[in-house]
């Protein structure tokens, strides 16, 4: 499909890839530093089952074994009714402790309940492996001495922060959905988890009678990429969230928050239905998530997708000093694409697959948009399970900008509407 945008010059993949080593260069000593900070970090997730009222504070904090005794050292408050993620050192041994701080005051009073894990856990290294820790919180619940007076000097420490958002109203003017913190994300991911978080902002309140649409940028994208689609959409039937996630970590990491995220979403609100649509690398986060969410995902538009991966990352891994995380998963014909075209899309998603290329008349075994080669975004696996391939004479960046696109993307839509 040709527009009135005219053509831009394609670069060759080689000439990407040279880039891409070039920008690696530029930005090594910042990533070594950052991945040598992840590289000591891991933590515990879980659930604190309680039926304490709203005005109740349920904190779980981790306690590090010291000899004889136990030290806290580092505590959160739940992200959503029950959920909870922690930042904890790797190798260290913890029990994990959760009370109902009922006056606020980061301490756990004689009166307030409190449950500590039966087991110790021992953090392994990075968020894939990460422990996951179940309590149940009654409100009759307490735990011995020696761990009760750790919980009363919590003010006292230093928090490592691992912010996780769930829900958070905000809008596109928000700096942690910046190109700047896109940028961050993809050359230092493990400040980026620390420093802007990972998780799913909503850019109005909740609307029982508006479908959420989850947007999904790719590697170092940003939410900002996404406004003229956004601002395209019905907004009588449609309420726009966009996942903000560090993409240069391994994605099967982000895929793991994105789908907790959005169950507990779902737990709270009650959507009978999730659309999705991803830009580049976004899409085979989506596409992983939509095959591992039990909910419905009746629409899934993707957007120049590299579903067999890019030729510059594999380059990226066999060259570069310091690797890119994500790199490695897209590598082509990576071990995550393998993994996640071994199971079809559920029957129920229609999976629109939009691709582009700057120039029509190129061959195809040489066409790109500019950067993904046309040969990776039309991958046979991908189209198999498309509802429609929708191809456009655009970059792979004005894609998102293009009013055929747009145009195209509301007809989607639409037909979706009016099939309800």
């Amino acid at each position: 499909m040709r527009n009135d945008r005219g053509w831009t010059r394609s670069f060759t993949a080689g000439g990407v890839a040279a880039m891409l080593l070039v920008l690696a260069s530029c930005n090594l000593v910042a990533l070594h530093r950052d991945l040598t900070a992840g590289a000591a970090a891991g933590g515990v997730a879980g659930k604190v089952f309680h039926d304490e009222s709203e005005d109740s504070a349920i904190v779980v904090v981790g306690l590090r074994e010291d000899g004889d005794t136990w030290i806290a050292e580092n505590h959160v408050h739940l992200a959503t009714r029950h959920d909870f993620l922690m930042r904890l050192v790797v190798g260290k041994r913890y029990v994990i402790v959760a009370f109902a701080d009922r006056n606020h005051n980061l301490r756990l009073d004689d009166d307030e309940p409190a449950v500590a894990s039966p087991n110790t856990v021992i953090v392994a290294r990075g968020w894939t492996g990460i422990a996951k820790i179940n309590l149940t919180l009654m409100r009759t619940g307490r735990v011995d001495h020696a761990i009760a007076s750790e919980l009363r000097a919590l003010a006292k420490i230093e928090r490592q922060e691992l912010p996780v958002w769930v829900g958070e109203v905000t809008d596109l003017d928000d700096e942690r959905l910046s190109a700047t913190s896109g940028r961050m994300g993809l050359w230092q991911p493990f400040e980026f988890l620390t420093n802007v978080g990972i998780g799913i902002f909503m850019l109005a309140p909740y609307d029982p009678n508006r479908v959420p649409v989850l947007f999904v940028s790719g590697a170092g994208g940003n939410p900002w990429e996404w406004r003229a689609l956004i601002e395209a959409l019905d907004h009588s039937l449609y309420q726009p969230w966009v996942f903000v996630y560090p993409s240069g970590q391994r994605l099967a990491n982000s895929v793991a928050v994105m789908e907790r995220c959005v169950t507990a979403m779902q737990r709270e609100y009650g959507f009978d239905r999730l659309y999705v649509t991803a830009h580049s690398m976004g899409g085979l986060l989506a596409r992983d998530f939509i095959q591992r969410y039990g909910g419905p995902v009746p629409v899934f538009v993707s957007m120049v997708t590299p579903w067999r991966g890019h030729r510059a990352a594999a380059m990226g891994v066999a060259r570069s000093p310091v690797v890119v995380p994500s790199w490695v998963d897209m590598q082509t014909e990576s071990e995550f694409q393998r993994a996640m075209f071994a199971r079809p899309l559920p029957a129920a998603t229609a999976h629109y697959l939009l691709y582009a290329q700057t120039d029509p008349a190129q061959p195809f075994e040489r066409a790109t948009d500019g950067t993904i080669a046309v040969s990776s975004q039309l991958h046979a696996d991908a189209v198999r399970d498309a509802r429609e391939v929708l191809g456009f004479t655009e970059t792979h960046t004005s894609i998102l900008n293009s009013p055929v696109v747009i145009a195209t993307y509301r007809r989607i839509l639409e037909m979706q509407a009016s099939a309800q």
